[in-house]
């Protein structure tokens, strides 16, 4: 038995594939228009949708919703012609299709604000993959830099509404112009890592989106490639745009005698801009036994040198004139004149030397 055919939605066009503005509530004015991907400075085109397998009247609703799945839905709004309270609601004809929607801008929220726009999207039943609204509770973990559009089509259930829903459709994702641009390594730590792994370093960077960043290191030979890897960290890693706690990868060769030099870089995972790379050193590993010998060694360097101070102070404490001078206020101190002292000041030293016997 074949499978019954179903209507589907289709779009015809994605949205422009370059970064757009995001405006503020306040600033007034709606943003620009949501461009099409075939759009030229010439000729603009805008998404555009169809149904394949139906002929009639339609609704369609478009919302947003994250960029990644499940596709949760996100608190930025759509403004334009048909939108009301965040969203989009127009009535067509199939004889209009391909549908294109001219007059949409993205409005972007305010991270204090999405909790209560969530919960009145949650009011209007715009849950598109019914995923629930449980994402407004942890606003830091919502991307404000990036969504997507969703195209919910109910077409004709034949009794004089709109109840029959085909599935849901998801666009390309569409880009805040602060979350694409140029990645720059300012300052890594000097320090290196062990072959190893599992050491924590600091990069800082340019602004950058903690949901749409990583770090990429690699080895080149002869101008070609021979290891790439990636370092490991959460989004939570990342501080203020401005600043990644990271762990690199364990190095491809465990039993380097020198200290190596690979490459270190940025890259952002939905469009691969890469930034330019600065070197990062990984060291030998250090083995048990030798940290042990590490540590000896710097604890006996330790006893020594307390013990040639000791040394010092006791041949000094017989110097003609020493102890009369830090013991008598009146033959002045020692503080160098060229930090601002006078040697002829009666000045109270804080503490007085005790002659060793």
């Amino acid at each position: 038995m074949s499978a019954i055919f179903r209507p589907y939605v289709r779009i015809v066009e994605q949205p422009f594939n370059k970064a757009m503005r995001f405006r503020y509530e306040c600033e007034g004015r709606s943003g620009s228009a949501i461009l099409g991907a075939n759009s030229t400075l010439e000729h603009k085109t805008y998404p555009s949708i169809e149904i394949i397998g139906y002929a009639g009247d339609a609704v369609v609703i478009i919302s947003c919703v994250s960029k990644d799945p499940p596709y949760c839905p996100h608190p930025h709004k759509l403004v334009g012609t048909d939108c009301q309270h965040g969203v989009c609601k127009k009535v067509f004809s199939t004889e209009q299709m391909p549908l294109a929607f001219q007059n949409l801008s993205v409005r972007h929220v305010k991270k204090k604000n999405i909790e209560s726009v969530l919960t009145e999207r949650e009011a209007l039943r715009i849950d598109p993959f019914r995923t629930g609204f449980n994402h407004r509770l942890e606003t830091s973990a919502i991307d404000l830099y990036s969504l997507r559009l969703c195209f919910q089509v109910f077409i004709d259930d034949k009794k004089g509404g709109f109840t029959n829903p085909l599935t849901p459709i998801v666009s390309e994702p569409i880009y805040e112009k602060k979350a694409m641009s140029e990645l720059k390594i300012c300052h890594v730590c000097a320090c290196p890592a062990s072959v190893d792994g599992g050491t924590e370093h600091i990069l800082l960077c340019e602004k950058i989106i903690k949901h749409d960043i990583s770090i990429r290191l690699y080895e080149k030979k002869n101008d070609q490639i021979i290891w790439e890897d990636y370092a490991a960290f959460d989004f939570t890693d990342v501080h203020k745009q401005t600043a990644i706690a990271f762990t690199p990868p364990p190095y491809r060769i465990k039993n380097i005698t020198e200290p190596v030099e690979v490459f270190i870089q940025l890259k952002r995972p939905s469009d691969g801009l890469l930034s330019e790379p600065v070197t990062f050193r990984y060291s030998p590993s250090i083995s048990d036994d030798e940290q042990v010998k590490r540590k000896i060694d710097s604890s006996s360097r330790q006893i020594l040198r307390m013990q040639e101070l000791q040394s010092q102070r006791h041949n000094r404490s017989f110097q003609p004139g020493y102890v009369e001078q830090h013991n008598n206020p009146s033959n002045g101190t020692h503080l160098a004149t060229g930090y601002g002292f006078n040697t002829n000041q009666n000045l109270q030293m804080p503490y007085s030397y005790n002659i060793l016997n």
